[in-house]
């Protein structure tokens, strides 16, 4: 196996729109820098590329394009190109956001385009041998479920560690399912948040380069958990979830192979004026006695302004030995991260959310229609545990013909 990691600063050098919490104010500084990793791993005689960006979301037609021009110039297909963000709400606006009126910063999305695309082509040609290993554990106290404290969540968290013929580690790859929100609307300080600062307090520790991709946490955060605020809370809670690793990790056996590539897309219908569900909601929302009343009432009418549209929910599947990546696009709730992990007990999953499209939250049935994620939806109820059930076939699957047995 080889591997190479190549790290970006992209943060601007001047006041720049942000995306998250419809602020309307430029940004009035840096806290820390806005990054892309990227992570190019050579298995066999294939080759895998996965960049990730500082970033509340990447758009579909930016993500095809950066995957369209790697393809083309390193003679990659498509499907073995991965585009991410760490779903942090204190970057620049690269993108528009469906239920945000956010103002675009185009000539960064252009220069932000770019450099993923030569930060690919940099890695590609940097691959060196390696030994991956794989550790775990899980984090307690610090984040969980934040509709209902004790509530679905996925405290699991995995670093995949990489070293050379010396036993130097070349770079790590750290994957956990939090929202990284510890920075609100108040602050106007460029940051990637709670992922950035997790992978800065790894850099210190393990002395190379990491890249951090964030999981199923649609529905986890921090807010029950806080202690403090701001920039205190946000250094506390990134070395605590540091010095848990570091204190309980658990090493995992990693067999190796061949990997078996596969990627798929469903479509899904929706109309909001002629739905249901929204119609029940819109009542529901006319008796609330709370400040979110308004917020609520002003998401189901954006909807219906939306007419009816399609939206494509695009999956990725790696089966490398007894690790299965799963990479999904847009908030995730946790609930379905559980049950894509718990299809496949023999097997390491690791999920990347947020990647190649994004396609605001997905909700399952059950809870579909009770708390705020809901109202950023654009799915019916039950598309998304349509997509989710799709997910776990395409694996079982995949699973199969390579003669794997989970």
């Amino acid at each position: 196996m080889k591997i190479a990691f190549d790290k970006v600063n992209v943060t601007p050098n001047q006041p720049c729109f942000m995306a998250g919490y419809s602020r309307r104010e430029k940004s009035q500084g840096v806290l820390d820098p806005i990054e892309i990793n990227t992570v190019a791993a050579e298995i066999g005689n294939e080759v895998y590329i996965l960049g990730i960006l500082d970033s509340i979301m990447v758009e579909e037609s930016f993500c095809a394009r950066v995957r369209e021009r790697v393809s083309e110039q390193l003679g990659l297909s498509l499907e073995h190109i991965t585009v991410s963000a760490i779903h942090t709400h204190s970057a620049p606006s690269f993108f528009k956001m469906t239920f945000e009126d956010n103002q675009v910063e185009e000539e960064l999305t252009q220069t932000v385009q770019e450099e993923m695309g030569r930060s690919m082509i940099r890695a590609y040609n940097a691959m060196e041998e390696c030994e991956p290993v794989l550790e775990k554990t899980e984090i307690q106290g610090l984040y969980g479920n934040r509709n209902v404290k004790d509530g679905v969540q996925d405290k699991r968290v995995y670093l995949f560690g990489f070293y050379n013929k010396e036993k130097k580690l070349l770079g790590a790859l750290f994957n956990i399912s939090a929202h990284p929100t510890i920075l609100d609307g108040s602050s106007f300080l460029l940051s990637a948040d709670l992922l950035g600062h997790i992978r800065g307090e790894f850099q210190q520790i393990l002395g190379c380069p990491v890249a951090v991709t964030n999981g199923c946490c649609g529905d986890v955060s921090t807010r029950f958990y806080r202690r403090l605020s701001g920039r205190e809370e946000l250094e506390f809670t990134a070395r605590q979830v540091v010095e848990q690793f570091m204190d309980k990790k658990k090493a995992c056996p990693l067999y190796g192979g061949p990997v078996e590539s596969r990627t798929f897309d469903i479509v899904s219908h929706f109309e909001a004026r002629t739905d249901e569900d929204w119609r029940q909601m819109s009542e529901e929302v006319q008796h609330i006695q709370s400040p979110m009343k308004e917020f609520l009432s002003q998401r189901l009418r954006l909807k219906e302004s939306f007419g009816a549209y399609d939206l494509a929910m695009i999956g990725q599947l790696r089966l490398f030995g007894n690790v299965l990546l799963v990479v999904l696009p847009g908030d995730v709730l946790s609930g379905f991260g559980n049950q894509i992990k718990n299809a496949f007990p023999g097997l390491e999953v690791v999920i990347i959310c947020y990647s190649n499209t994004y396609c605001n939250y997905l909700v399952p049935r059950e809870e579909y229609g009770k708390y705020f994620e809901t109202y950023n939806s654009r799915l019916a109820r039950g598309e998304a545990d349509r997509f989710i059930e799709e997910v776990i076939r395409q694996a079982k699957e995949l699973i199969e013909a390579s003669g794997h047995r989970d």
